[in-house]
């Protein structure tokens, strides 16, 4: 885990956007909160561009790190750190600045539609958000190599090992993958899809359709995504094909099959986003279109799944606890009742003998339970 924070902090291009749009953004005396600080950096670089207060939060331990981090640059003192999910811990004060990067290659995502409206809740009037507004890019692109890393049983009819792989083939054709492409991978000119003003409280989810001019003969292997941040007045962070590169790359949506484009010719991309109305997720739909043909694409399909799982998790179900659901009933019971872990696992052990043979075991899934629901001590 440790070492994806510090690539992170080691994005050299993301972490110096953030670093100019923080000292642009606040102003001495301000209250700013960090969501998602990971090693607190950014929690740093506020301190240092003269906040008053910064209020730092994450879910996961590594918050425990960032406050000896910050102790050992000197700005223990004027940084909280809080533990707990930003969706539902209590922050302590309003905030003049809210900054957050917790968000996709492609930006759109259910935590992230979710997060900001709940944030903008934390900000005073006239507070401001880093980044301010977030657009989403798209444009057909064409990228072999790629493709073929992604159909990568094409050649031996979806064998591999004399094992028949072919029902995984469309859903590995309609997952959205990540790529790092260049200028030249584009076959038409990019297009804003969507945008989203982070204080207006707009919906992320969009529907669109675009055309562009194929700028040379191709085969268009899917739609690629990205997207352009405004940090600050004069400070942008892109992860567009042919930006300085980023950990986040960009989001390619493959085609089942690729479809031919001439030069000089309109593409059409049709392009949306939708959220399932119980399942929380986020699907994704596309399709482009030559005088060759057509293809799409949807992440709805990507998932293995039955009528019966839909069923099962439908409005109208009604449904019965598993043995593992009834585990944690008991548990969640323990806990709300004030009894100890120790308590709590005795009682596993008596209602659930073949499931916890031990009381060992009893008490290594009560503590790991305490850790994920429980409340947690301040970092």
């Amino acid at each position: 885990m440790i070492i994806d924070y510090r690539d992170m902090a080691g994005d050299t291009v993301r972490v110096e956007a953030f670093r100019r749009a923080i000292g642009a953004v606040v102003r001495p005396g301000d209250v700013v909160l960090d969501v998602g600080c990971g090693l607190g950096t950014y929690a740093i670089f506020a301190c240092r561009a003269g906040a008053g207060k910064v209020v730092a939060v994450d879910r996961e331990d590594i918050i425990l790190t960032a406050k000896r981090i910050a102790e050992d640059n000197g700005c223990g003192g004027r940084i909280e750190f809080v533990r707990g999910d930003a969706l539902t811990v209590d922050l302590p004060r309003k905030a003049d600045v809210i900054i957050t990067e917790d968000f996709s290659a492609t930006f759109v995502e259910p935590e992230t539609e979710r997060l900001v409206p709940h944030l903008a809740r934390h900000l005073r009037k006239d507070g401001r958000f880093v980044p301010a507004t977030v657009s989403v890019q798209a444009a057909p692109v064409t990228c072999p190599a790629l493709y073929a890393r992604i159909d990568q049983w094409a050649s031996s009819g979806q064998k591999a090992f004399g094992v028949d792989f072919s029902v995984t083939r469309e859903m590995a054709m309609n997952w959205i993958h990540r790529a790092n492409l260049r200028r030249v991978n584009l076959v038409a000119a990019p297009r804003r899809v969507h945008r989203v003003d982070f204080g207006a409280g707009e919906p992320h989810t969009f529907d669109v359709e675009f055309r562009g001019r194929a700028s040379k003969s191709a085969a268009v292997h899917g739609v690629a995504v990205w997207f352009e941040a405004r940090l600050a007045p004069r400070v942008r962070l892109s992860n567009a094909p042919g930006a300085p590169r980023t950990l986040w790359g960009q989001g390619l949506l493959p085609l089942a099959e690729p479809v031919r484009a001439s030069k000089g010719e309109l593409v059409t991309v049709d392009l949306a986003t939708r959220r399932g109305r119980d399942s929380g997720r986020t699907w994704w739909q596309w399709a482009v279109r030559t005088r060759a043909g057509r293809a799409d694409g949807t992440t709805f399909r990507s998932f293995p799944t039955s009528v019966a799982d839909l069923a099962a998790g439908s409005r109208a179900a009604r449904p019965r606890l598993s043995v593992e659901g009834e585990i944690a009933a008991c548990i969640l019971r323990g806990f709300g009742q004030g009894r100890t872990i120790l308590a709590v696992a005795r009682e596993l052990r008596r209602r659930f003998p073949a499931r916890f043979r031990t009381l060992g075991d009893a008490v290594s899934r009560v503590g790991a339970d305490a850790r994920g629901v429980g409340r947690r001590p301040e970092a």
